[in-house]
């Protein structure tokens, strides 16, 4: 179970994203599957990142953006006309960037009602 917990922590996901986007771009469809994929991976990552140490966090964070960036570097097209006006590098730090702020987010709200249930247990 524990090797699942890491596979999912280092899964590139911002590269998935726009590979997925792109690839739908280039087929005329619309990546109607995007969004709610990425809205659950960021929960179930985050759920797995709740007892991580901060700093190990960070690590792991920036392992999955650099891990994106050579993906992308491999097997994306810099399409100018897509990745506009700031280029593919760009967009996969940035969704690198919204992602890590969904995990800490939901990270966040796992510890704030986990320490609520130990406060109410205390109480009652």
């Amino acid at each position: 179970m524990k090797v699942l917990r890491y596979i999912l922590m280092l899964l590139p996901v911002p590269f998935l994203f726009h590979f997925y986007e792109y690839n739908q771009h280039l087929a005329k469809k619309e990546p109607v599957l995007l969004f709610p994929f990425f809205l659950f991976l960021i929960m179930i990552v985050g759920y797995q990142l709740r007892k991580v140490r901060f700093t190990l966090f960070i690590v792991i964070n920036l392992t999955v953006t650099i891990f994106s960036l050579v993906l992308g570097f491999i097997l994306l097209k810099d399409d100018g006309t897509w990745f506009k006006p700031y280029g593919r590098d760009i967009a996969i730090v940035f969704t690198s960037l919204i992602y890590m702020i969904g995990l800490l987010f939901v990270r966040w709200m796992y510890k704030t009602s986990s320490s609520k249930k130990r406060a109410g247990d205390i109480s009652t």
